[in-house]
């Protein structure tokens, strides 16, 4: 062949001739893998045995005939050589592997890994590696998980978690792995491997929060036992509680193999059935009646045991292990699942509704005239501070009116979003603190079915307060249902008791429910977080300084007189709840009112609006005339709401919402505001650091790095540098006026009445 320029052009790498015959030859190789029962075995033997998972990934074999199918000469035979899919001998470079090609963003093929079958030896085409395996979780998630080697990632793909990107070993991070984790945003990494230091360090001076995952064995061992999955979303957990990868089997596994039945539960591991029941705790003791089964078998296994006892795991485990015929670490993984099932599953809390206290003549006339106190917005308020809480007078009016809308048909739901440590869950806490023990539930994390076994009645008018978004996020599609629809259901399976046969049971959870989350999340996910109101917490100096006044005065001679004095105020506050009865409201200016209509989102921000109205009309129900609605033979008795009302809402929701309409977050808003006091007075192309901004705000680099970001995507600043081994550099963009004061225009002002 000749050797002109022009044909040398064509085969260098990244030319039109190298795409063309990498996407043949992995086309030719995927053909090869259908008929390979060798390279299936050894995929099978190396722990990859999903097919669905090697059509997917276009996996192939080499059988070491692509050399007898090409001419002796020519352009097609130099480029294949060119390419190192020929060797100089005219062998086959990748004779006797299995096939793992990847691809790029337009899906032609841009690199091609083997793995011998009889050496287990990673041979790769010769040259610099471009591109990413499996770049496509990039786009899904902005938390990913980083193997050394394509089999590794596809353990993990395997078990469920598709948030996984493959490295060319353990130092084998490209430029191009950075290039595509700048363009599409990634913040988080988890490095599934041993000795990642040169690659954490590097992730580091991008700018991405990374961190270990240790396994303590090799992947693929790992993941050959029961319970893995479970087990690595833990691992997950603990490097970062907050994370948002997860295994879509296990999710699947939680949905599907769990049907909850009249006398305790029924759960599936694979083909093994197990029903546990008549569950009794009496102190270290979990006793259970077990029965096990295998799907299209008659034979049953039954028995009684204590699943606290290691012993009697240990035996049950022998004996489910010769009645199913299994491998003893399947078995013993089935039976620590079922104690953890166990532990989850308690009938009694359903049942057992906490009272409403008693209250006395005396109790019930200290509460009515607090609701009769024509200043009782600002008697809320000093109890509030009375019980420990400063300053957030907004926050705190209306997660307290969110919490009084839970008597409503359409209840607020409220949104406490901040920085760590900046005082949302004190804000949940004390806002729970007037509200009746019967009247809430808490909790710290929620699983994705759990307010479907709820009883019927037992959210009904009730607020639902979670600590952390990020604990109910498998929850985050029945949260929003109840919301909307104001029910949830469900239909399952269960065991007819008296014929044993399989038989359809609809549960039924019936709303409404007020809702009150808290989070430190930037980015949380828009369907959720538009049907909240959302508070943002005072992160100013000034309030930091007060807080700590506050705190100190709590260790003094006054501070104990003012808890005791907390607990009479905590306790005038729930009977004064009590009180509330429910009304309708009907508002006689609505009419008339105003509300911006720029965006879409005004839709259900329109609707918070006359529902913070409602709320307040409600809570001065025993200062406004009880009237009647006589429809169709039915008596409707209803309060309406007064002008001070409307312009009561109309302040505090000019605050929050002009706080949560643009498009940065508060913390967002507040850096902003920050960098500019840094800059003010500074050469109009003033530069600066992360560290300049640290030493200027006191906020810590983790702060500045996750808030920066939002800073540099919403160009309201911009990267000059950043790249490895320099510093970053910014610039403040022109314009922008999201750090001002929050502004909600185009509410009406309505003169206030009595």
């Amino acid at each position: 062949m000749g050797k002109s320029g022009k044909k040398e052009a064509a085969l260098t790498p990244g030319g039109d001739l190298r795409r063309r015959l990498l996407n043949r030859v992995c086309s030719l190789y995927a053909q090869g893998f259908e008929g390979a029962p060798v390279a299936q075995a050894a995929l099978r033997a190396a722990g990859v045995a999903d097919e669905t998972l090697w059509a997917d990934f276009k996996l192939g074999y080499s059988d070491g005939s692509l050399a007898s199918v090409i001419p002796e000469g020519g352009e097609v035979r130099e480029a294949l050589l060119s390419l190192g899919l020929l060797t100089k001998e005219g062998e086959e470079l990748f004779k006797g592997c299995v096939v793992f090609p990847w691809f790029d963003e337009n899906e032609d093929c841009v690199g091609v890994a083997g793995l011998r079958v009889d050496a287990g030896e990673w041979v790769y085409l010769p040259g610099p590696r471009s591109g990413a395996w499996h770049w496509q979780a990039l786009k899904r998630n902005r938390s990913i998980l980083l193997t050394a080697s394509i089999l590794e990632a596809l353990y993990l793909y395997q078990a469920g978690f598709k948030d996984v990107v493959a490295l060319w070993g353990v130092n084998g991070l490209t430029e191009d792995h950075k290039r595509l984790f700048q363009r599409y945003g990634v913040k988080e990494v988890f490095l599934v491997f041993e000795a990642p230091g040169p690659v954490l360090d590097a992730l580091r001076e991008e700018g991405v929060q990374a961190q270990t995952v240790k396994i303590g064995k090799p992947l693929g061992e790992f993941f050959c036992e029961a319970g893995a999955g479970r087990e690595f979303e833990t691992l997950l957990t603990a490097a970062s509680p907050a994370t948002k990868i997860s295994s879509e089997r296990t999710a699947k596994e939680r949905e599907e193999g769990y049907e909850r039945t009249p006398t305790g539960f029924m759960v599936r591991y694979g083909k093994r059935w197990y029903e546990v029941k008549a569950l009794e705790r009496e102190g270290v003791r979990l006793k259970v009646t077990l029965k096990a089964w295998e799907n299209g078998k008659e034979s049953s296994f039954l028995d009684t045991m204590d699943l606290y006892s290691l012993r009697g795991r240990a035996q049950l485990a022998r004996q489910l292990k010769e009645h199913f015929r299994e491998k003893p670490e399947v078995i013993e993984g089935d039976v620590a699942k079922l104690l953890e099932a166990a532990e989850a599953h308690d009938p009694k809390r359903e049942a057992e509704t906490p009272k409403a206290a008693p209250m006395s003549e005396e109790e019930k006339a200290e509460a009515l005239g607090l609701l009769c106190d024509r200043e009782l917005m600002t008697r809320i308020l000093e109890d509030f501070e009375r019980c420990g809480l400063t300053g957030e007078e907004d926050n705190k009016l209306i997660g307290y009116l969110a919490a009084v809308s839970r008597k409503l048909d359409d209840p607020l739901s409220v949104l406490v979003q901040s920085r760590s440590a900046a005082g949302k869950s004190t804000l949940q806490d004390a806002i729970l603190r007037f509200v009746p023990e019967e009247d809430f539930e808490k909790y710290t994390r929620l699983t994705g079915q759990a307010l479907f076994y709820k009883a019927e009645g037992g959210l009904s008018h009730k607020l639902l307060a979670i600590e952390e978004e990020a604990g109910a996020r498998d929850a985050s599609y029945s949260i929003r249902n109840l919301q909307s629809s104001k029910y949830l259901s469900i239909a399952t399976t269960e065991k007819d008791s008296a014929t044993g046969r399989m038989k359809t049971v609809e549960y039924r959870v019936k709303g409404p429910v007020a809702m009150m989350l808290t989070t430190t999340a930037v980015d949380m996910d828009y369907e959720t977080q538009n049907r909240f109101v959302t508070l943002t917490i005072d992160e100013s100096q000034e309030m930091t300084e007060r807080i700590l006044t506050h705190q100190r005065r709590l260790e003094t001679a006054e501070g104990l007189r003012l808890k005791r004095e907390g607990e009479r105020v905590s306790r005038r506050q729930k009977n004064a709840q009590r009180l509330l009865k429910p009304l309708w409201v009907v508002n006689p200016y609505a009419p008339k009112l105003t509300f911006p209509a720029n965006s879409l989102r005004a839709r259900r921000d329109h609707k918070k609006y006359l529902g913070l109205i409602k709320a307040i009309a409600f809570l001065h129900q025993y200062q406004r005339e009880v009237k009647v609605l006589e429809e169709g033979g039915e008596r409707v008795e209803y309060i309406e709401a007064t002008g001070a009302d409307v312009e009561a809402a109309n302040r505090l929701m000019a605050g929050v919402l002009g706080q949560t309409m643009g498009e940065l977050s508060a913390p967002g808003k507040a850096l902003l505001a920050r960098v500019k006091e840094m800059a003010k007075g500074k050469p109009k192309a003033y530069r600066f650091t992360r560290r300049d901004i640290r030493e200027f705000s006191g906020w810590s680099d983790f702060q500045v790095k996750t808030h920066i970001q939002e800073l540099t995507d919403l160009e309201y600043l911009y990267s000059v540098t950043g790249k490895k081994g320099k510093e970053y550099v910014y610039e403040l963009a022109a314009g922008g006026k999201e750090d001002g004061p929050p502004v909600l225009a185009g509410l009406t002002r309505v003169e206030a009445q009595a």
